[in-house]
């Protein structure tokens, strides 16, 4: 059969409402393979996770999504703040840091330096060994999707932080699923969308 009569019946058959159908099956099935053959790749169950926290943005939380105060970073309020200039976000944040001897110098050479927004889709390698200044995606107790923050120590445990937090974290991880090795923008928000919609993470 040749090409032109094999689209002639699809675009047929793919019409209408009943197309539409077949195309959003046809995109979860994709997408379900694609996470599926990621996972084994990276040999973990979590290979591919969104942004959903402005926890991690080194903007202000003006984001519509966030549920956090504007005007604040790390916990403090800002004036005339670029969220571009890495020096500014030292301003502010740098002096935590700085007691936990992680100098400017250090933290700009952290993979994702600059932070990661609501919306990012990250990609997760599965791995036991972490370093300071790797972004780790974990789960938890009380939140339905995981969380990412960077590692600011790693003695007999990992110890987590926010990029744009005022202190670190204190809960229990309940799975580290990984770190961080890829982002891309954006992507995220289809599954951010989805979760709104559906409820499920």
């Amino acid at each position: 059969m040749k090409y032109k009569e094999i689209k002639k019946k699809w675009d047929k058959y793919t019409e209408g409402w009943f197309g539409n159908i077949i195309y959003l099956f046809l995109g979860f099935v994709i997408a379900y393979s694609f996470n599926l053959f990621l996972g084994l790749i990276l040999n973990t169950d979590t290979p591919v996770v969104a942004v959903f926290s402005c926890s991690m943005e080194h903007n202000t939380y003006s984001n519509w999504f966030c549920n956090l105060k504007a005007n604040e970073v790390c916990g403090k309020n800002i004036s005339d703040y670029d969220p571009t200039n890495f020096d500014d976000y030292w301003k502010l944040c740098g002096s935590w840091y700085s007691s936990q001897n992680i100098s400017k110098e250090r933290f700009n050479s952290f993979i994702f330096s600059d932070g990661l927004e609501v919306g990012d889709m990250i990609i997760i390698l599965n791995t036991e060994n972490f370093n300071v200044g790797d972004i780790v995606i974990f789960s938890t107790d009380f939140r339905k999707y995981p969380i990412i923050h960077r590692v600011y120590s790693v003695n007999e445990n990992v110890m987590t932080k926010g990029d744009n937090n005022a202190s670190p974290d204190s809960f229990d991880k309940r799975n580290i699923h990984g770190k961080a090795i890829l982002k891309i923008p954006l992507l995220g928000w289809v599954k951010i969308l989805f979760t709104q919609i559906t409820g499920i993470a």
